[in-house]
């Protein structure tokens, strides 16, 4: 990213901007990025180098983008949270990577004052009418399609594929490399590298993922070894005895480890975020492919 939180206000020579946008005054537009006819760029907003503000499209305020961004018409950055504890005097903020894209209708609010600012990283893909609440984290390289709501102070780990519809409960954990059915709702932590098939339902491990990623066989091995223990053979067992039984089997790397680290910080988590993790598939569910 080549804009900071401390930026200076001002508008690169480069930069192309409609006569029709209303850019604030200390707004910051960064080298060859593009401002459409009636964008509106609020107080605190800033954007990197290369980025394209499609028509109408608008961020609020204090927003802030790296480089390559690109807006579609209607979407709305940084606007207020929909947060009954937001206050005008503590605004809050939007902080966001490189290389994503925004469609039509998409919405992210800023970070509710007081917390963690609300945080996306690069090259996620946002379809229209999408989502995210205030102080959302999400890292890189996910998917979220059409209709996709993510509720406040949700995390989102790496190279997630969300489907259409799916909804995101507050204060909720999802790892990396998890992909959602379309439709769904949850509200339990989701453990990195599984398919979610249902409500609260994991339905298998995401291998073609793991494949994508350039995990090996013997990583992949590994990680269907302990996906197996902890989600198809626990039973009714707590997963903590479960999880000491695997760590004293061998040091797992990898997926693997990353599961089991996972499962342990889920279940140690202090409310409101002490929401339990999305157990396997039941015997009413094996046939779902």
């Amino acid at each position: 990213m080549s804009i900071t939180t401390d930026f200076a206000p001002g508008i690169d020579p480069s930069a192309t901007i409609d006569p029709t946008a209303r850019i604030h005054e200390t707004a910051r537009i960064g080298a060859g990025s593009v401002v459409g006819p009636d964008v509106i760029f609020g107080p605190g907003c800033a954007v990197g180098e290369g980025c394209e503000l499609r028509a109408r499209s608008i961020l609020w305020r204090n927003t802030i983008l790296g480089d390559r961004n690109v807006l579609h018409p209607y979407a709305v950055l940084g606007g207020d949270p929909q947060d009954k504890a937001y206050s005008e005097d503590k605004p809050g903020h939007l902080y966001i990577g490189d290389d994503n894209i925004f469609r039509e209708g998409v919405t992210i609010s800023r970070g509710t004052a007081g917390d963690d600012p609300t945080r996306i990283g690069s090259r996620n893909f946002f379809m229209a009418q999408a989502h995210a609440a205030h102080n959302v984290q999400i890292a890189d390289d996910c998917v979220f399609p059409n209709t996709t709501m993510i509720a406040g102070h949700v995390r989102i780990g790496s190279r997630c594929v969300f489907s259409g519809g799916v909804s995101i409960h507050q204060f909720t954990v999802i790892g990396d490399g998890v992909m959602i059915r379309g439709l769904v709702p949850l509200n339990m932590h989701i453990p990195p590298y599984v398919m979610v098939i249902g409500p609260n339902r994991i339905g298998g491990l995401n291998v073609i993922g793991l494949r994508r990623t350039g995990h090996d066989a013997a990583a992949r091995a590994d990680a269907k070894a302990v996906h197996k223990a902890i989600f198809l053979t626990r039973e009714a067992r707590p997963f903590s005895d479960v999880l000491d039984e695997l760590e004293a089997q061998k040091d797992w790397t990898g997926p693997a480890k990353e599961m089991i680290d996972f499962c342990r910080m889920a279940i140690a988590l202090p409310a409101p975020r002490n929401k339990g993790i999305c157990p396997g598939r039941s015997k009413a569910t094996d046939s779902i492919k």
